[in-house]
């Protein structure tokens, strides 16, 4: 009986171990399959990655390229430089191609006739040598009408651009023969490879040959002449993060453990194993979340590998993510151009096609009037999407933030209704200002120059889409929530419904039937709700179609506790009995621009002495006690308009002086008004704000 007890009982465990060791057999043969599949799945993954990093380097670099093909086809389509050809003036062209150089960070312009003899070049300090352009490409250029190609020079390598040039009417170059040959080339050099590197997010630099690409994905660029020779290679690299590692450990780990299993009693191996490689497998071949939970219970090593099993998957999640947000990231590049290229093409073909008309002699007076009120709108469109532009780029990058001071709050308000019942004057639009009955005692604490940002982005969109009816401001102190609350109500069009959840997106205009005031880029609201968020408030807004809109908009109120005795100085102003005409200085390096505001000036009867350059205005103020007001451009040569202002403060304190700048950033004006100066224009000049500034500084019309 105990015989064929102990026969049965090692019968059992013979079984046992049998089933056992089939078990841990058929396991480890799963686990090594997943793990040569998963080594094959490592190389698969990293062919694509380097292969969508290719895509992306050579999308980078023709996107790099687009802007400088972009300026050669412009420069090329022109009567004046088909003109240059001929006469060769290399001051006009150091005059008016030279520029391009400092526009378009390049090293290196160079003209050449149609029969190819060199006419001139300019060139930065990095690239000495006169002529490079090998003459082979002219017969190339005759048949393509624009190259790119590369060429090793003695300072380095150097992309080229290269085009023909044709007169104005031939915008296609394709009904005249050409009249000359245009070039210009950049250097690859470090300051190249910096720009590239934070645009790509990678190392970049010249292949030799040696390079090792360890736990990076790579990709080698040639760099080709115009005959198709590979003059150099770029050799672009990034930090591989995808790590199989830990999927492989996890799979020796379970074998080695199914091995052990198979040597343990089978009792410890029932008790300890099997229930733990049960969660394994489910793991490895579908991931099954809950039996990672399940594995992370039981105690010891198998907690540990629960958990590598879940820093896989947050990794495999992760990456899908960020493949995700790579294509979004392209498609939006691609749309954004899109919109670009639409957005500024319209003014520009509005300010080309009614300069061109202007020059028929057979058009009336009225006709003239109203093709130069459109050029000068289209102007004034194209200015407001650059700086658009500009600015949410600037928000993108982090780059702008809050610049806190103290403010008064009425005075704000009041210059901003002064401003739009001037500009904006007009008899079908009722324009107010609703002031609260409990007006801040003190000054607030907040940015004004976002802060009147965000007021005037509002108060834009409420004119433009009401032709008649009002437009109020209203602002009032919340104090139980301690915020200041700012309302933009108008009887305008309304927002139709369907466009109402898009209000505040890049790029979001209103396209509907009858709907014609939407100029711009659509970025006004974006850029208001971002300054919003910026000073810790919140936007909102209420609309119907046919009836109007309200904006609303919250600042957190903090007032400004700090004690200021100070009087305010008394404004300086010139004495109106100085005679019947008042003279005044115009610091401006530009030759246009400076005539521009001569005519207007001297239309008004007032008396003009120029400035080429801050230090010639200091001079002029230092020998002419007679100068009444002062328009000081900001970028001059020799002394700029800072320099030059801080100088003449230095003998003369009572002089109105106002800055003249090409930038509008609230950055620029807060330096302005920092610095002292009387008041500001930005560029381009507005005739009415020219003639309130006078008025204002004179007082008279």
């Amino acid at each position: 009986m105990k015989s064929i007890f102990t026969r049965y009982r090692i019968s059992t465990f013979s079984k046992v171990i049998a089933l056992l060791s089939l078990v841990t057999f058929g396991l480890l043969l799963l686990v090594l399959s997943l793990y040569f599949y998963t080594r094959i799945q490592e190389k698969e993954i990293f062919k694509s990655s380097k292969a969508l990093y290719t895509n992306e380097i050579n999308s980078l670099l023709k996107l790099n390229s687009e802007p400088y093909a972009s300026v050669l086809a412009d420069v090329t389509y022109w009567d004046e430089f088909v003109d240059f050809t001929k006469t060769r003036d290399v001051k006009w062209f150091n005059t008016s191609v030279a520029n391009i150089i400092d526009t378009y960070k390049v090293e290196y312009l160079c003209a050449y006739t149609v029969d190819g003899e060199f006419i001139t070049k300019v060139s930065t300090l990095k690239i000495q040598t006169k002529e490079f352009i090998p003459k082979s490409i002219f017969q190339k250029l005759d048949e393509k009408k624009m190259v790119k190609f590369y060429l090793k020079i003695p300072e380095g390598v150097v992309e080229v651009y290269g085009a023909t040039i044709h007169p104005s009417d031939d915008p296609f170059k394709n009904k005249t023969k050409p009249s000359g040959y245009f070039f210009m080339a950049r250097l690859l050099d470090s300051e190249y490879f910096t720009a590239m590197e934070e645009i790509s997010s990678s190392k970049i630099k010249f292949y030799t040959g040696k390079e090792t690409a360890k736990k990076t994905v790579f990709t080698i660029i040639p760099l080709k002449d115009h005959n198709g020779t590979v003059v150099s290679n770029l050799y672009f690299k990034r930090a591989y993060d995808i790590d199989f590692s830990i999927t492989k450990r996890i799979l020796l780990i379970t074998a080695l453990a199914l091995i052990l299993s198979w040597l343990i009693y089978y009792y410890y191996a029932n008790q300890w194993s099997r229930l733990p490689i049960s969660f394994i497998k489910k793991i490895l071949v579908n991931g099954d979340p809950t039996a990672i939970a399940s594995l992370k219970k039981i105690k010891g090593e198998f907690r540990y590998i629960g958990k590598l099993f879940e820093e896989n998957q947050e990794k495999t999640k992760q990456l899908a993510i960020a493949k995700s947000r790579a294509e979004e990231s392209d498609k939006l590049k691609s749309a954004f151009l899109m919109n670009l290229s639409h957005e500024i093409r319209t003014p520009m073909n509005a300010i080309l096609g009614f300069t061109d008309l202007l020059s028929n002699p057979d058009i009336s007076e009225e006709e003239k009037k109203e093709f130069i009120s459109i050029i000068k709108q289209s102007g004034r469109n194209l200015i407001d999407i650059i700086d658009d532009l500009v600015e949410m780029s600037k928000i993108d990058s982090n780059i702008v933030k809050p610049n806190i001071y103290p403010v008064d709050l009425e005075e704000l308000v009041k210059t901003i209704h002064t401003s739009y019942s001037i500009i904006h004057k007009n008899n079908k639009v009722e324009f107010k200002v609703i002031a609260p009955d409990n007006k801040p005692s003190k000054n607030i604490l907040t940015d004004g120059t976002k802060l009147q940002e965000i007021i005037t982005n509002l108060l834009n969109n409420a004119f433009k889409f009401t032709e008649e009816g009002y437009v109020l401001l209203e602002y009032n102190i919340d104090k139980p929530d301690k915020r200041i609350v700012f309302r933009v109500k108008d009887s305008g069009i309304g927002i139709p419904d369907e466009f109402q959840k898009s209000v505040f997106k890049r790029f979001s205009k209103i396209n509907a039937k009858g709907i014609s005031a939407n100029e711009g880029l659509g970025l006004g609201l974006a850029i208001s709700k971002a300054y919003v968020e910026m000073l810790g408030g919140k936007i909102r807004f209420e609309s119907q179609s046919g009836v109007g809109t309200t904006f609303t908009v919250y600042i957190p109120l903090q007032y400004d506790e700090t004690e200021n005795t100070d009087k305010p100085a008394a404004k300086v102003t010139v004495p109106v009995n100085v005679g019947n005409e008042k003279i005044i200085l115009v610091a401006e390096d530009d030759n246009i621009n400076f005539i521009l505001l001569e005519k207007l000036l001297k239309m008004h009867g007032f008396t003009v002495l120029r400035a080429k350059d801050g230090w010639e205005a200091v001079q002029i103020c230092k020998e002419n006690d007679e100068v009444d007001l002062v328009f000081m451009d900001i970028k001059m040569p020799n002394l700029n308009g800072y320099e030059a202002f801080q100088r003449i403060r230095e003998f003369n304190a009572g002089i109105p002086i106002i800055a003249q700048t090409s930038y509008s950033f609230s950055e620029e004006i807060e330096k302005i008004k920092e610095i002292g100066f009387n008041d500001y224009m930005s560029k381009p000049l507005d005739k009415s704000k020219i003639l309130f500034l006078i008025k204002k500084y004179f007082e008279e019309a």
